[in-house]
């Protein structure tokens, strides 16, 4: 399984960016599934795999916090 995330990547700070909030949703949702998967959504989609909109931005927020911020998160992106 690849850690690279493609699309949206890590360019901005900006979670209510469905780019970046899903990207990190689809790392984390992949590496606890030890599963390569596509999950792709549009604009003003309000469920995404199953969870609300709010709910994915609730955990990519966590999971900034828990890598001591984006800055820290940014200087390595989503690896490890």
């Amino acid at each position: 399984m690849d850690d690279a995330i493609t699309d949206g990547g890590l360019h901005g700070k900006d979670l209510s960016k469905s780019d970046f909030s899903i990207n990190i949703y689809s790392f984390m949702k992949s590496k606890s599934t030890k599963r390569s998967f596509n999950l792709c959504c549009m604009i003003r989609d309000e469920i995404i795999d199953g969870k609300s909109y709010e709910v994915i931005v609730n955990i990519a927020k966590n999971y900034i916090k828990s890598k001591k911020g984006f800055e820290k998160l940014a200087e390595w992106g989503l690896v490890r």
